[in-house]
């Protein structure tokens, strides 16, 4: 999937720009634009070394959604207890790796525009990326972020 015009979207969409164009965790950025930020898994689906969770990101503050994430998992590149915490909670998955001390880096990243132009995704962007160890290679996850419409983001920036 190649990357969606990338001078539209800091054009027209500034908050999804900032938002989608940074090699940091997705959590930094959005306590960042947002205040306090929660997570509601919405799916899990367990097959063996690989855990997918789905999950909407919500403001705290408003209750407003901000994004879809599906994370894709390695459990074995995971400490002990780290899984059970993101499974059981409303944490963001980048919040218990600050936690735990673990640097992150990611690689390959993808942005994409969700829907047809002028459709109801109109201004919904996305991305995917891998999430690696910053020292080495190890794979921690895949990671698929959509975000909610530019004009609900610019409503719900602080």
């Amino acid at each position: 999937m190649p990357n969606a015009d990338l001078a539209i979207l800091k054009r027209d969409f500034p908050v999804s720009h900032a938002l989608l164009m940074h090699d940091d965790l997705m959590t930094r950025e959005l306590m960042r634009h947002f205040g306090a930020v929660h997570a509601v898994q919405t799916a899990i689906e367990d097959d063996g070394d690989i855990v997918t969770r789905w999950s909407t990101l919500y403001q705290t503050a408003t209750g407003e959604p901000l994004l879809q994430a599906t994370l894709v998992i390695n459990k074995p590149a995971l400490p002990e207890g780290l899984l059970d915490r993101l499974l059981d909670g409303t944490r963001l998955f980048g919040s218990l790796l600050i936690e735990a001390g673990i640097a992150v880096r990611m690689t390959d990243r993808t942005i994409y525009r969700a829907g047809p132009p002028g459709g109801v995704y109109a201004g919904v962007w996305g991305r995917r990326q891998r999430m690696l160890y910053a020292m080495g290679d190890g794979l921690i996850c895949d990671v698929d972020e959509c975000l909610v419409e530019e004009a609900s983001l610019r409503k719900l920036k602080t």
